[in-house]
């Protein structure tokens, strides 16, 4: 979690949105009893991992696989996302992002409508607010054009107010282009618009801190969202239109961002 703590150990209080990174995932090595297995071993040997620091989500789209690349959190290894080739070849395309990345989380792609481009959605876990990137066509020959390395829109910044993030980590992209986003020491989650408007906030029970989403749709046919629960060590189910249950706010505290 960030700085600024509430009392239970994790800086989850909304008094300071520092470098929230909180990784516990040990890196393990093939072949050493590192806990890794074979087939993360044959991906490596085919170069899968080649020139990536901390990678943390993934997402393909049109032939091509994009990676969000945490790095060092410094100049020389800085936040990014990493184009591949997603074909038999996996060569890198090349990056997007840097200097304007802080700590890639979660991607998710906006579907384009007629008059414009698709966009990646990128979870700025350590900026404290979502990234978009337009994406030209590949024409599913997986050598796409990339992204300039500054977003085409920032959407949000660190607070409690909605439409506001404290450590976003997951983000999904619901049927009707609703954006979902799940907050690491936030411990909510978020719909907005297409267009970064607040729809609504939810908090699952228990109130722990959350990480990974997905966007789909229920048994029953209502909107649907699943999370990961970090500390519970479980997954929510969250019928929205039923029992999604409204966040309270305090608007006195936005917090105070260490970027």
């Amino acid at each position: 979690g960030g700085g600024g703590g509430d009392g239970d150990g994790d800086g989850g209080g909304g008094e300071d949105c520092g470098n929230s990174a909180d990784s516990g995932a040990a890196a393990g090595e093939c072949g050493v009893g590192g806990g890794v297995s074979d087939s993360r071993c044959a991906a490596q040997a085919r170069g899968m991992h080649s020139g990536l620091v901390h990678p943390w989500g993934a997402l393909l789209h049109e032939g091509v696989l994009y990676v969000s690349d945490v790095g060092g959190a410094s100049e020389e290894q800085p936040g990014r996302v990493v184009a591949i080739d997603a074909s038999e070849s996996l060569a890198r395309i090349g990056s997007f992002g840097t200097g304007h990345l802080r700590l890639p989380a979660g991607l998710a792609l906006l579907p384009a409508r007629d008059d414009g481009s698709a966009e990646l959605i990128v979870a700025d876990h350590g900026a404290h607010c979502l990234r978009a990137f337009a994406l030209p066509p590949s024409g599913g020959q997986g050598r796409a054009a990339l992204p300039s390395d500054e977003p085409s829109r920032v959407i949000g910044g660190c607070g409690r107010a909605p439409g506001l993030f404290h450590a976003p980590v997951g983000v999904a992209v619901g049927r009707d282009r609703t954006i979902f986003v799940s907050e690491f020491s936030g411990r909510r989650v978020q719909a907005l618009t297409a267009a970064g408007e607040p729809v609504a906030v939810f908090e699952p029970p228990g109130r722990s801190r959350l990480m990974g989403l997905a966007a789909g749709e229920a048994a029953d046919g209502s909107v649907a969202v699943w999370v990961c629960d970090y500390d519970a060590d479980m997954l929510h189910e969250l019928a929205l239109e039923t029992t999604g249950r409204q966040a309270d706010f305090d608007e006195g505290k936005e917090g105070a961002c260490v970027v």
